[in-house]
């Protein structure tokens, strides 16, 4: 299992980035071979005008920072959402 970020998504001046539990199954018993993935919903990290905040699936708080250092790409996603939101004020 792993965490990957999907596309963002922009509404408004809130940028919305989905946060997802990525698995997959892979088993070879000699010429026959099986192969599964799937993925769900874990969180969203949620960049607006008041700064970015991070909410699991239950809407809770978590840690932005620990989630970041968790999912590859999501820190330049963040910056890159936040300086967009800073460029739209100028």
């Amino acid at each position: 299992m792993m965490l990957a970020v999907d596309d963002p998504l922009k509404v408004g001046e809130t940028t919305l980035i989905p946060v997802a539990e990525v698995f997959t199954f892979s088993k070879v018993l000699g010429e026959k071979a099986a192969f599964a993935g799937g993925k769900r919903a874990k969180a969203v990290v949620v960049v607006g005008p008041r700064g970015a905040v991070a909410l699991n699936v239950e809407g809770e708080f978590v840690s932005l920072n620990e989630l970041m250092n968790e999912v590859s790409g999501l820190k330049e996603l963040v910056a890159e959402a936040q300086s967009f939101e800073v460029r739209g004020k100028g």
